[in-house]
């Protein structure tokens, strides 16, 4: 586990509707952290429930929120200054095709 989906877990665990799963999985990553920091080495993976936990919570969110989640967390990955050039929207071109129904 990385520092930043240790931090995302703690985010997650002191969120005012947290679960208790969310506040046991945030507790587990600062005690991961913990120790990263004493160097007593890798932080202790996720039990399985707190990545149901993550999965359900993520089970209700739609899409197009999963896909602006996802683009921030690649953006934010990027080394400072790195640009991103403009992405074109896709066109489509219609073609009517005779005798079809609409």
């Amino acid at each position: 586990m990385d520092v930043e989906q240790i931090f995302s877990t703690m985010r997650a665990a002191v969120a005012p509707d947290a679960t208790s799963d969310a506040r046991a999985s945030g507790a587990a990553a600062c005690r991961g952290l913990l120790a990263m920091l004493e160097g007593a080495g890798p932080a202790p993976q996720l039990n399985p429930a707190a990545i149901a936990n993550a999965i359900s919570m993520l089970r209700g969110t739609p899409p197009d929120q999963l896909l602006e989640l996802a683009i921030a967390r690649v953006r934010a990955a990027l080394p400072a200054g790195a640009t991103v050039a403009p992405v074109q929207p896709i066109k489509f071109l219609h073609v009517p095709i005779p005798g079809a129904k609409p």
